[in-house]
């Protein structure tokens, strides 16, 4: 018995891709690709401005800057504690565990 489907099967140039280890590629990943080639934003669909739109490129970059700025914040720490002489406030020190405060 053969099965119809209600969509036909799209055949481009990603059709069939595979990675450069030779493994197929994900229908997600094709579906980027897609996307990409297209010119519209990866998240929503709209015209892209690079490979987002203006709103989700807006919010990839806020949330990279919070996560560079909690990263450095943490080597600046780590500095800090490691110079000698220098004294870390208790607000910026981590906090012992449980199972160290006992053995302590």
């Amino acid at each position: 018995m053969k099965t119809s489907y209600s969509r036909k099967k799209i055949c481009d140039q990603f059709a069939g891709m595979s990675k450069a280890d030779g493994t197929p590629m994900s229908r997600q990943q094709v579906h980027i690709m897609r996307k990409k080639a297209r010119g519209i934003c990866l998240t929503c669909g709209k015209p892209a401005v690079g490979v987002y739109c203006l709103k989700h490129t807006i919010a990839a970059r806020e949330r990279m800057r919070l996560r560079l700025r909690r990263s450095q914040d943490c080597v600046r720490q780590k500095q800090a504690r490691s110079r000698p002489g220098l004294t870390v406030s208790r607000a910026e020190q981590r906090p012992r565990s449980k199972v160290r405060a006992k053995a302590a």
